[in-house]
């Protein structure tokens, strides 16, 4: 069926009609999603990044947070690329040409990424085993920060693909009637989690060898598994062009035409509720997402959460996430947004804070009880993404849909990078970023550990407030807000110029974490120098 019928279709946002998504040769924006799935569990995720940055080079505790935060800061950048897809089209398309650009640009990153070769690991390897009281690779941060810009270069060009795509999945959304807006953004969604499953169950066949703790006697080169990932960056591409349907059709836009699109997103953004729910990403976000640099440690030295337990655990995980989706886009789409998020929130909190507990103080120690945790969160989590998601597509201005959109996640995007730097900066009080209080394991280095822990765990709960501040109920409520037309400038201006704020801060301190002099600053998460 390629149009609903007028009584429905009048309830849309936009003309059109709803695509057939059941039609191969219309999926494809579907299709790219899982791609975009598979890559971006690469870059994002925390199976390979946990296997590889943490069980394979060992970074400390800040180190591991800020190699994740450089990694995601260049996402923070899509509404630049956001701009280029509303106001530069190449061949009379605004979304499909992005898309394949990023890809092109993924898989050339990832070919750097194949063309470093094989890093040394952080401990010796001894057959099947690895012998923790010998170091081959004392130089293990070297080692690690030519792979961190050459992921972060991949992510950059995901970002490219990424927010094409979502501008696309908008223009789909707002084809749709309010009955069943939303489906396309849960479709899309449902899409992305099952490429994160397939990348989760690679890495537990491919990177469970004795260079990363694991069971197996065999192990895939790090290279190789990057070529895996370029040849999903490659199906990308082919998906993006002989599949993916785009209607818009445009002419070339000229130096003043785009000027003027400019201009109107800039006054388009100074209105009241864009402000709010781009505040209400970064800050909600942001302190749901500050966790202490003592998280990674406590979950591989006295956790013991090896590759395959972690691997299981993130399929079962992205399992119920799916589920989850489902769930949502069946039964809760038109449900209040408001109480769903003040109750996954609270869960989330104090669920982990309570396995947290249990695994500090030695109550009870296990791989496979550790990861109880994220097994659990990930259905909340999946609840309170697509809740942002689906507001997300309803606040986009029509005519700036890829820039709009790529505010929000910009938004969205910086939050995690700035949470892990600032949870850094917390726990660097408490000196656990490090090896020795994990080895020593007294009832002083438990307490400081936990002590860390709590109050990342406390300001995790202050996201509850500012939900209660600036999410709306449901659809209706939202686009009441919107039809007021209140405009802030003066806000607008001063939120743009935070924002690069927040970003120079995470660039500097991942830049100045990674350098042996400036590592101990506490600043930016070390233990102070002395």
């Amino acid at each position: 069926m390629e149009e609903l019928s007028i009584e429905k279709e009048s309830t849309a946002l936009d003309s059109g009609g709803v695509i057939n998504y059941k039609k191969f040769t219309k999926a494809g924006l579907f299709y790219n999603k899982f791609f975009q799935g598979i890559i971006g569990d690469f870059v994002f995720g925390k199976v390979f990044s946990y296997t590889f940055f943490q069980l394979y080079l060992n970074l400390d505790g800040n180190q591991y947070n800020n190699a994740m935060a450089t990694i995601q800061t260049l996402w923070a950048l899509k509404f630049v690329w956001g701009i280029a897809s509303d106001a530069i089209p190449i061949f009379k398309k605004r979304r499909i040409p992005y898309m394949v650009l990023g890809w092109v640009g993924a898989f050339i990153a990832l070919g750097i990424c194949i063309a470093m070769g094989v890093p040394e690991p952080y401990y010796k390897v001894e057959g099947c085993y690895r012998n923790m009281s010998i170091i081959s690779n004392p130089a293990n941060v070297a080692t690690a920060i030519p792979y961190i810009y050459a992921i972060a270069f991949t992510t950059s060009m995901l970002a490219v693909c990424d927010v094409a795509s979502d501008a696309l999945v908008i223009e789909y959304n707002r084809r749709e009637p309010v009955e069943i807006r939303g489906q396309a953004n849960a479709w899309a969604a449902i899409f992305i989690a099952l490429g994160r499953v397939l990348v989760i169950i690679l890495v537990a066949i491919a990177l469970n060898g004795p260079s990363f703790n694991g069971i197996f006697c065999f192990e895939l080169p790090i290279p190789y598994y990057f070529a895996i990932m370029a040849f999903f960056s490659f199906c990308g591409i082919l998906t993006a062009l002989f599949s993916t349907v785009e209607h818009s059709k445009v002419k070339r836009v000229s130096f003043k035409n785009l000027t003027e699109y400019l201009k109107g997103f800039w006054r388009a953004i100074s209105e009241k509720q864009l402000l709010c729910f781009a505040v209400y990403m970064f800050l909600h976000f942001f302190l749901l997402e500050v966790k202490s640099s003592a998280s990674v440690k406590i979950k591989s030295k006295w956790a013991k959460v090896g590759p395959l337990a972690n691997t299981i655990t993130s399929l079962i995980a992205k399992s119920i996430y799916v589920i989850a989706m489902y769930i949502y886009k069946k039964y809760l789409i038109n449900a209040n947004w408001r109480k769903i998020n003040y109750a996954m929130n609270i869960f989330i909190v104090f669920f982990s804070l309570s396995i947290d507990t249990i695994t500090i103080f030695d109550i009870y120690r296990s791989p496979y009880f550790y990861c109880i945790e994220p097994i659990v969160n990930y259905f909340p989590l999946a609840m309170i993404e697509l809740i942002g998601l689906q507001v997300c597509a309803e606040v986009s201005s029509n005519k700036y849909e890829a820039i709009t959109f790529g505010l929000f996640m910009a938004s969205w995007s910086a939050a995690n990078p700035n949470a892990l730097v600032f949870g850094n900066f917390i726990t660097s009080f408490f000196d656990v970023s490090t090896d020795f209080r994990y080895l020593r394991d007294s009832t002083e280095d438990r307490l400081y550990v936990f002590s860390s822990v709590f109050i990342c765990k406390m300001i995790n709960l202050l996201s509850i407030a500012v939900t209660i501040l600036l999410m709306p109920t449901q659809k209706i409520e939202l686009q009441k807000r919107i039809q007021l037309q209140v405009e802030l400038p003066r806000a607008r201006t001063l939120l743009f110029i935070l924002f690069l704020m927040c970003l120079a801060y995470v660039i500097v301190s991942n830049i100045l974490t990674m350098i042996p002099s400036t590592s101990c600053y506490q600043l930016f998460g070390g233990s102070g120098c002395y």
